[in-house]
C-alpha cells in the first residue's frame, strides 16, 4: 500500500475541527509528506489516526 492511499481528501468549509471518521472534536495533529513540488500538509486525528489532505502545500 502506498503512503497516500489511506489519506482522504477533504474540502474545507468554515472550520474543520471534528474528525469525520470517529467524531473526535478537539482538532488535529499535522504532518508533512514530501511530494514532487515540496510538502503536503496532512492533518491526523489524534484519536483514531485517520489522515486528511485539505489541499495545503508548502
Amino acid at each position: 500500500m502506498k503512503v497516500s492511499e489511506d489519506i482522504k481528501k477533504i474540502n474545507l468549509d468554515e472550520e474543520f475541527r471534528v474528525c469525520p471518521q470517529c467524531s473526535y472534536e478537539l482538532g488535529f495533529h499535522s504532518s508533512f509528506l514530501r511530494s514532487e513540488k515540496g510538502y503536503r500538509i496532512i492533518l491526523i486525528c489524534p484519536d483514531c489516526g485517520a489522515r486528511y489532505d485539505v489541499g495545503w502545500r508548502m
